[in-house]
């Protein structure tokens, strides 16, 4: 997932300290936890910014928004879940950082 690449990458320096990371990596899920909850509201204004005029063509297949609903979804629990995966130490950090 390149959002937690990102995320990664942002915490491989050499002064960081423990408690940064784990309140960079509790800020990242929390954040994508906020739009995982707004996802109707953000698929709702994708929706108005990205009318298609009415034509004589015809149309293909009209993707429901309950798909994409279920794609954005599945995209922010993908996330959070490739995030936990490779964080999974962030409380052993804290932890260590107290001897």
């Amino acid at each position: 997932m390149p959002h937690v690449d990102i995320l990664f990458s942002q915490l491989q320096k050499r002064k960081t300290e423990p408690a940064q990371v784990k309140a960079a990596i509790d800020n990242f899920e929390k954040c994508i936890v906020d739009v995982r909850n707004r996802i109707d509201d953000i698929i709702n204004e994708a929706k108005s910014i990205c009318a298609e005029p009415q034509g004589n063509k015809r149309r293909r297949r009209n993707n429901s928004s309950h798909d994409h609903r279920v794609a954005a979804l599945e995209a922010c629990d993908n996330i959070v879940n490739s995030a936990n995966d490779r964080f999974h130490f962030k409380d052993h950090l804290v932890a260590a950082s107290l001897f």
